[in-house]
């Protein structure tokens, strides 16, 4: 389960690195420590709108659901879905036909235990530039967009800095983000992207508690690998 990102990427950085525009620009704000927990708003570009960047609620919701965003959390919790439950045939793997979006990051962030100690690490690329994330989405009856990010099996790389589940975080290239939102991508093709991610020059670096447990805190360990 992930449910704490990164993104410190200033508005004109991630409108260069997509090529799209914000809707609501003076709403975007970057930060250090995104809690999905806290019904938090995150950019995402979707099929719909290849060309925009809006704000969606992370944590997806039915598009005719209409109670709080935390009720159904509480019950349900959908920050997340691992990739394989798109073959499920459930509400939410519907959205991966003809909703799916692209969630611009600079990090996400891992735990490793050992001897029983906790250590987390936040996960960026190496010269610490903004990534893409597979991700799903609904635009409910009000208009909002809900979105959750698509998970698959850890790599080597980050089995290295977490023991804690064996997931994590899709990514998608940045040549191929036309692809990924066309709604003449095959099936097939979808699950190709979802079953064989890239491989990402991703760096690894310790981060304090104080960091991880607090929000928009920039000092963590000067300790990193990759």
């Amino acid at each position: 389960m992930y449910f704490k990102l990164s993104n410190t990427a200033e508005k004109d950085i991630l409108e260069r690195m997509t090529k799209a525009s914000f809707k609501y620009p003076n709403l975007y704000k970057p930060q250090s420590i995104i809690h999905g927990l806290k019904e938090e708003s995150i950019p995402i570009i979707t099929m719909e709108k290849p060309d925009e960047l809006s704000l969606s609620i992370w944590g997806l919701l039915p598009e005719n659901y209409a109670a709080d965003w935390s009720d159904f959390q509480n019950n349900f919790n959908t920050l997340n879905f691992p990739e394989d439950l798109m073959d499920c045939g459930l509400w939410y793997a519907e959205a991966l036909k003809n909703k799916r979006c692209l969630i611009p990051i600079t990090g996400f962030f891992t735990t490793f235990i050992e001897n029983g100690e906790i250590y987390n690490f936040k996960i960026s690329l190496k010269d610490g530039g903004p990534f893409y994330l597979a991700g799903i989405y609904t635009i409910l009856e009000d208009g909002f967009i809900t979105c959750s990010i698509l998970t698959g099996k850890s790599d080597d790389f980050i089995k290295r800095v977490q023991n804690t589940v064996d997931a994590m975080p899709l990514t998608i290239p940045i040549d191929k983000k036309d692809e990924w939102l066309d709604f003449n991508t095959t099936p097939m093709r979808t699950r190709q992207f979802l079953k064989k991610p890239p491989k990402q020059d991703f760096s690894a670096t310790s981060i304090s508690d104080i960091y991880y447990n607090q929000k928009n805190l920039d000092k963590g360990l000067d300790m990193s690998f990759g």
